[in-house]
Formats: C-alpha cells, structure tokens, sequence
C-alpha cells in the first residue's frame, strides 16, 4: 500500500463508517418514496401524513452534506425509479412534492462532483508529507526524494513538483557528499539545477521555484570554471531578488540575499579582478548589508536557524564587534544539528567561538 494511503488508513476508515450509519436515513428515504409510489394507490394514507413524512425526510437530510452526497450515489445506482411513477404522484396529489424530490435529486447531483476536488487534495497531500520529510533525518530526506521521483510522469508540467524535486536532489546531494559519494553528490546537484530551472520555466511566479534555482545554481559553483561562478553569482542574485519580491516573509530568501552580500564582500583580490575584467560594473556589496539581510531572516524565524546565527555572527567580526558576534555564535551553539548544513556550521562555530568566546 503507498505511503500516503497507510497513513490515512485509520481516517478514512472512521469516515467511511460514520457516512455509512449516517446514510440509512437517506436510504430509508428512498426506499420509502419509491414504495409509496409504487403502492399508492393501494395505500391508504392521507395527503396530509405524507407530506409530513416527506418534509420530515427532507429536513434530515439537509443537516448533514456528506449524507447528501452519498445518497446521490445512491440515487444514481437506483435509475429513474422516481420518474417512473410522476403520472401516479401528480394525479393523486397534484405534483407538489414530486417537484421537491427532483430539486433534491438535482443537489445531490451537484454535490456528486466534490470527489474530483478531493483527488485534487490528495494529490497537495502529497507535497504537505514531503514538506514535512524535508524538515526531518536524512532518512526522510531519502523518503522524500524517493516519493517525488516516483511521481514524475503524473507532474510533468507541475512547477511545485519540480522545485520539491530539486530540493530533494540538493539535500541527497548533500547527504551523499557526507557519505564521501563525491561523484553522485556532483550528479545530484547538478540534476537539482536542471529541476529548479525548469520549474521557474513553468510558472515565473513561483517564489519557492526562484529561490531553489538560486540555491541550486549557487552549490554547483565550486565545479564550475571563475567565469562562470561570477555569471553565475549575477543570476542568483536575481533570483533571489525575485523571490524576496514574491514571498517577503520567507526568511531563507532573507538568508540567501545575505550570503550573496557576504560571499561578494569576501571576494579575494583576484576574482575582483576577474570579475571587473568580465562585467563592466562588478558586483560589491558590503558586511553591513550581508548582516541586514541575517537579521532580518532571524526577525521572520527567531533564533531558530544555525547556519543564519553562524552567517551574522561572522558579519560581527568583520564588523570588529566580538562581543556581539558571540552572543550570536552562542545562539547557534545550542541548536540541534539536523541537516549536513547544521553540521557543517556546527563545526565552524565551535572554531569560532574556541577563538573568540
């Protein structure tokens, strides 16, 4: 059984049998209009009782729109049972109620296309689970790459599952650069690359497709030749920007705008060089604006990030302010490692702080 179908087991048992007890009155319903139909005219009941029976029908069906929609399915089974007998039920009692029964039978048929959205919901069902497996172990990172690509042919055109894609591939990427596979790590960031690319192709207004290009695009740098890297370096800024544009309250775009500055004011002589050789305006940027955009990131999601605590605290000593950039190397400190980026900013903040603290 597919995973995202286990989980729900419980749920959609529970729901299944409170519609199945629920829809007897609905079942009763019908059974009883079809056998006074059918037996009208050798029953002997008053217009008035059934009437009443029919209203009092009715107004228990309308307390509850799952119970509708099932007995539309129902209905649907049953044919044109009602229809049938209308010249029966019109001549006896002039057509009043049967009028009632076909608007009711007209609800339950528009209700019977809320299935669709459901399947619809399922399928953002999907990329929920897998958002949730991506803020986990690296065995759910796994699990998450392996549920996306097993999806690839019913997502072809889906920008959303392309991003994901590409996160998936960068962070096996990184678990297996963590494993010493050097090789399926370069494989893997570059594929995450090729996903997130083609996911902004899909929809040019999608933050998260922006944002995992930039990300994606930044990682393959060390394999790439210095001009490139530089070119490299305009597009991600770009895209970042972008992103920032569309979804400002996400402080990983915040984080991401803050490297590009940090990464630009540490530039060593020679790639300033080759970058002003390259462009005729080269890229600057300074400590203070990498630091704005980390403490902004820490503002949307307090103290909770590692690798955005490290990044500030690093602006502070380029800043010559220690006493404040261990304040914030010692927020770091405490976090959990959970991602191959936790532990690799772990490493470098217990550096710092033997320095420093």
């Amino acid at each position: 059984m597919p995973f995202i179908f286990r989980q729900n087991v419980p749920f959609i048992a529970a729901v299944s049998a409170g519609l199945f007890l629920g829809v007897g009155g609905t079942v009763l319903y019908f059974r009883l209009a079809n056998k006074l139909l059918s037996e009208l005219q050798r029953l002997s009941i008053t217009i008035r009782e059934l009437k009443a029976e029919v209203l009092d029908l009715k107004q228990k069906l309308n307390t509850d729109k799952q119970r509708v929609h099932r007995s539309a399915v129902y209905y649907s089974a049953q044919g044109s049972s009602v229809d049938d007998d209308d010249d029966v039920y019109e001549e006896a009692y002039g057509g009043s109620d049967i009028e009632s029964l076909k608007d009711v039978a007209t609800d339950f048929h528009r209700l019977s296309r809320v299935p669709a959205q459901r399947i619809k919901s399922k399928d953002e069902g999907l990329f929920h689970h897998v958002d949730r497996l991506f803020d986990g172990t690296d065995d759910q990172k796994e699990e998450a790459f392996d549920l996306l690509s097993n999806n690839k042919a019913k997502y072809s055109t889906d920008a959303e599952y392309h991003w994901r894609l590409g996160k998936a591939s960068y962070m096996l990427g990184q678990i297996e650069g963590a494993r010493g596979n050097a090789v399926r790590r370069k494989e893997l960031l570059y594929e995450s690359k090729d996903l997130s690319d083609t996911a902004v192709a899909l929809n040019n207004s999608s933050a998260n497709a922006h944002k995992w290009y930039a990300i994606t695009l930044g990682s393959i740098g060390e394999f790439e030749g210095m001009q490139d890297k530089i070119k490299n370096g305009y597009i991600f800024k770009d895209h970042i920007k972008r992103a920032i544009e569309l979804n400002p309250t996400d402080p990983s775009n915040h984080h991401l705008l803050g490297r590009w500055c940090y990464g630009v004011y540490m530039l060593t002589w020679l790639e300033r060089k080759a970058a002003a050789a390259l462009f005729a305006t080269p890229p600057t940027s300074t400590a203070e604006e990498a630091l704005a955009n980390f403490i902004e990131a820490d503002r949307l999601n307090p103290g909770k990030w590692k690798e955005n605590l490290l990044y500030a605290g690093k602006c502070y000593l380029e800043l010559g302010n220690a006493t404040e950039a261990v304040k914030w190397l010692q927020r770091a400190n405490v976090l959990p490692s959970v991602s191959q980026d936790d532990k690799t900013a772990q490493a470098e903040i217990e550096i710092l702080l033997a320095k420093y603290g």
